[in-house]
């Protein structure tokens, strides 16, 4: 029986998997390095499945501006929504793909397979790590079992849930889990290991990219001691901010004097607050003495640069503040 090929589309977004260094031990990249797509020719071949290479860009992840990040979206949209498309594998920078991956797995809406990977060394690197990370990409992407599990990460030989991706250790080869939160599987050889399901599956959320125009501006509030009241003040009522992230001390408590100070914001500009921790790890529920007092609506579980990415998905949506308090315990 003739085996049903599968087509995989590549996007090259940049980042350290396209680069080269001065040196082969320098951590750090300063020049374009040859495209991914050469890769591909290297890798032992794939009888069921066809790759087509597509380039978006070649930036710094932490680059991209929102309207390249639309872009970025509308463009996968547009790849899954192909009937012949079985998956889609997108190579980024790894210093800002937690958030990319995690605006994607909220907007582009579809049960076929996205991963995304990159590289922590440049090309040139005596220890580079984008050939096996393309790879294993490939192999998550084709597998039948990977549909319907949302937007997928791959880094180390390790599958984790965009939701729960980060980038703890820069610097360090991680597998942009947080100490093993949102890992759903391995790749152990040429083949891909599911050991569990995510929560968050990119189809089950109100929200899609086709309904974006416009990327809203949030702010973030980082917490510490001593800080500068006239830069808060700048932010709520000068800024053309829409809603401001205060990653906060602990569980995500400002200061008494700055959180009245925010409180005046939501109820003179109907300004939506959002309250997380500082902290690289967040768990929360609801704190209505404080919540409730001051207008917050708790990050229930995730990091501040998530917080930002949901806020202004749901500002663009004309969420309520309800139906915004409900996002953040559902996604």
């Amino acid at each position: 029986m003739e085996k049903i090929m599968k087509t995989l589309a590549v996007l090259d977004v940049g980042g350290t998997i396209s680069s080269f260094s001065s040196k082969n031990t320098d951590e750090f990249y300063n020049k374009t390095g040859d495209s991914i797509s050469s890769f591909i020719n290297e890798f032992p071949p794939f009888t069921n499945i066809q790759i087509q290479y597509q380039f978006f860009s070649n930036k710094i992840s932490h680059e991209l501006s929102t309207d390249e990040l639309l872009d970025l979206a509308k463009k996968i949209q547009a790849l899954v929504d192909d009937n012949e498309t079985f998956g889609a594998v997108i190579s980024v920078g790894t210093n800002a793909l937690e958030d990319i991956a995690y605006f994607i797995d909220l907007v582009v809406k579809t049960p076929k397979t996205i991963v995304f990977t990159g590289s922590y060394f440049p090309q040139n690197h005596l220890v580079y790590d984008g050939k096996k990370n393309l790879y294993n990409a490939l192999v998550i992407a084709q597998h039948d079992n990977a549909q319907n599990l949302g937007v997928l990460i791959t880094f180390n030989d390790t599958v984790v849930s965009a939701k729960w991706a980060t980038k703890t250790k820069p610097g360090l080869a991680e597998n942009f889990s947080n100490d093993g939160l949102g890992v759903i599987g391995y790749i152990i050889g040429d083949v891909f290991h599911q050991m569990m399901r995510p929560i968050l599956n990119s189809y089950d959320t109100n929200f899609s990219v086709k309904r974006m125009s416009r990327y809203p501006k949030i702010a973030i509030l980082y917490s510490h001691l001593g800080m500068d009241l006239d830069y808060i003040n700048y932010l709520v009522y000068d800024s053309k901010i829409e809603g401001l992230i205060s990653a906060g001390f602990g569980k995500g408590y400002q200061t008494k004097e700055i959180s009245m100070l925010l409180q005046q914001a939501v109820e003179k500009k109907n300004f939506t607050l959002i309250r997380c921790s500082r902290a690289g790890f967040f768990l929360s529920n609801k704190d209505a003495s404080y919540d409730d007092r001051y207008g917050f609506i708790c990050a229930s579980q995730l990091s501040p640069q998530k917080a930002a990415i949901l806020l202004s998905v749901c500002l663009v949506h004309n969420l309520t503040k309800q139906e915004i308090r409900k996002a953040f315990e559902e996604y």
